[in-house]
């Protein structure tokens, strides 16, 4: 999408991102499974967006870290925190395809959920965001990483438009492109209301499970687990989505 940047969906969501997506499912079991893979050593969450994950984490475990390219998810979850001293976050403003944290311990555990890796909008984007986090694991470290497992799909470019809100004071449109070449799926929240239009756009790039596995284990990554969600369910052919864990292997690609 020409335009869309590292930053482009956090800065377009932000002032919203909570009231769609705050009471998405599975919050306690993600939560849970991030504890329980870190296992008491530090952690880090790439696109953090406002805090979802990481602040209940941060009451579970302690400190952690969290990383975003927007600085306007940041403000967000820096708003929250703000709200008690129990959130213990430390924030990074950074492009997840290429992040160096200097100032920060080598991690126990990093995730990122909800698709946000496929945010990268290029293979080479998401391979380079395996090898940065490759850099920061400590030996023996995991990614555990949520995405959707990609369907066949439509023949030849596939647009969409559709309705995803209607109130009395406003109506937003989901206009979509999918493009099964490049694999990658565009698009447009297009909010109308009586002060005008904003436009919130948005742009995948998604990859296969086997696509994933390679550019973990050219990472010196290797599959520990996989499970259809956080909960731990057993992997199948039908899984419409899946959380992976890899482990670092003894000699990563640093």
């Amino acid at each position: 999408m020409d335009g869309f940047g590292p930053s482009s969906y956090g800065d377009a969501f932000a002032d919203v991102y909570d009231r769609w997506y705050g009471d998405l499912p599975g919050l306690a079991e993600t939560v849970e499974a991030a504890a329980r893979l870190a296992a008491g050593g530090p952690v880090l969450e790439l696109a953090c967006g406002t805090g979802r994950l990481c602040l209940p984490l941060a009451d579970r475990t302690g400190p952690v870290h969290a990383l975003d390219s927007s600085q306007a998810m940041l403000d967000q979850l820096h708003a929250k925190a703000a709200t008690g001293p129990h959130h213990s976050v430390v924030t990074h403003l950074a492009d997840m395809a290429e992040f160096s944290l200097h100032d920060a311990p080598p991690f126990a555990l990093i995730f990122v959920a909800f698709n946000s890796l496929f945010n990268l909008a290029s293979a080479e984007a998401q391979a380079g965001c395996f090898r940065a986090v490759a850099r920061h694991l400590a030996p023996g470290g995991r990614f555990a990483l949520e995405c959707v497992v990609p369907g066949d799909p439509p023949p030849g470019r596939h647009d969409a438009v559709e309705l995803h809100t209607l109130a009395a004071d406003r109506v937003v449109l989901r206009v979509s492109r999918q493009d099964p070449a490049d694999q990658t799926l565009a698009g447009q929240h297009v909010e109308i209301t009586e002060a005008g239009i904003r436009l919130r756009p948005w742009f995948l790039r998604y990859s296969t499970v086997d696509q994933l596995d390679s550019m973990a284990a050219a990472s010196g990554l290797k599959l520990e687990s996989r499970w259809t969600d956080w909960s731990g369910e057993a992997f199948d052919a039908d899984a419409a989505g899946h959380v992976s864990v890899y482990r670092l292997a003894d000699r990563a690609v640093r």
